[in-house]
């Protein structure tokens, strides 16, 4: 069944049916799907209404309930997160449902959200950044609740530094450099707490790691014009993917910023795209013609007409705003569509944009500019890749001037 219309529905879900029905096609359910989802619910309805239960009895448990009931006959729409959109209409319709049953925390996850408390409200931090602290805390402290299941206020140095070498063998000394700073923080923080009473943080080094010791991993000018060319594949949203990929390359934007635009963002008279970086700061940014163009046509042809201000919104209802994750997966996507051998996230075409600004005789001063850093000693690493000004730099090897061309004099030796 395709009509949304035609579905059937009795028990104490009923009355929701109408509006329920309007709501999904505001969000942009196809009728299709629409029907599906009224399907679902006229099952729970029916499911509720033998078993005496009210609206407001819809708690966590019996929707649970309910689905371990409905995996043994159906295939589709069996999860919990199925009824995500229905639960959002209860709430947003002010109807209350019978609490979830308090569950308690594991002691470990009891610590990590006051150490994410802490890092958020007495160290002020971005939110960005805590959740970044608290994805490289959450696996210690599971490691460790694994392993042993005593109290913190037992932890050594020996068993934070063992949790580092098992990351270490199957990690690079970058991401095990960033573990050990959001480490550090938490013992702070515990020594701080007094749940320990040595400050083990001062026991934890450094891990020893210089950015500057790659090449930044840039796209050449011809792959970039393959992922943009490859975007006319794109299934659902070919429109989208290329105005995305166009401004990762050309202005450099990174994942987070990308997913942060809105569409109050965009100057059209003045050619500027407002983006809001790091720091909480917003710097305007001129918009080249082709990444225009390339916008345009995702608003004219593809973005469904939501009130969500978000520019790049998910294909598939009920379009919600893309995150930062979903836009390295497009650029993931054409990857692999293009053949690339290595995997392509979303920050390679930033390191792209700033190569080619060298490329083009541009200055590493230039190029800060268009990466907005805060710093020139963060695009410092992109001289390495300057071949032509490098070059200059080079002095002749001792004693070549002397030899034959193509020869080297060997001091020392009789040739």
């Amino acid at each position: 069944m395709s009509d949304p219309a035609k579905v059937r529905v009795r028990g104490p879900l009923a009355s929701l049916f109408p509006e329920f029905r309007v709501r999904l096609a505001a969000l942009g359910y196809s009728p299709g799907t629409a029907a599906q989802q009224l399907q679902m619910l006229a099952h729970l309805s029916g499911w509720m209404h033998a078993r005496g239960l009210t609206i407001h009895d819809l708690s966590p448990e019996a929707v649970e309930e309910f689905f371990r009931h409905r995996r043994q006959s159906h295939r589709n729409l069996i999860t919990v997160r199925s009824l995500d959109r229905f639960i959002e209409f209860l709430s947003d319709s002010d109807i209350e449902r019978a609490a979830a049953a308090p569950s308690v925390l594991p002691g470990w996850e009891q610590v990590l959200v006051r150490f994410g408390r802490y890092l958020s409200r007495e160290r002020a931090l971005a939110p960005t950044t805590v959740e970044n602290y608290l994805n490289q805390v959450r696996p210690f402290l599971r490691w460790r609740a694994g392993r042993t299941n005593s109290d913190l206020g037992n932890l050594s140095v020996n068993e934070v530094m063992g949790f580092l070498v098992v990351r270490g063998s199957a990690e690079s000394a970058g991401s095990v450099r960033v573990a050990v700073t959001a480490l550090r923080a938490l013992l702070k923080w515990l020594y701080l707490s007094g749940t320990i009473d040595e400050a083990l943080a001062e026991g934890i080094v450094p891990v020893s790691y210089s950015a500057f010791g790659a090449l930044p991993k840039a796209l050449p000018p011809a792959q970039v014009s393959d992922l943009i060319s490859h975007t006319a594949d794109s299934r659902l949203s070919p429109c989208r993917d290329r105005a995305i990929v166009v401004l990762l390359s050309r202005l450099g934007l990174r994942a987070r910023e990308t997913a942060g635009l809105r569409l109050d963002d965009l100057n059209w008279r003045a050619g500027t795209v407002l983006v809001h970086g790091k720091g909480g700061f917003a710097e305007p940014m001129p918009l080249p013609a082709d990444a225009g163009a390339a916008i345009a046509g995702y608003l004219e042809h593809e973005r469904p007409a939501m009130p969500d201000r978000h520019l790049f919104l998910q294909a598939k209802a009920p379009h919600a705003p893309l995150g930062r994750s979903g836009i390295s997966a497009v650029v993931s996507r054409l990857g692999q569509r293009a053949g690339m051998a290595s995997p392509v996230g979303a920050h390679r075409l930033r390191h792209s944009a700033a190569t080619g600004v060298l490329a083009a005789g541009g200055t590493l001063t230039e190029a800060s500019q268009l990466l907005r850093h805060a710093s020139p000693a963060s695009t410092v690493i992109y001289a390495r890749v300057d071949l032509a000004a490098l070059r200059t730099m080079a002095r002749p090897w001792p004693g070549a001037e002397r030899g034959t061309p193509g020869s080297v004099t060997v001091p020392g030796r009789v040739r």
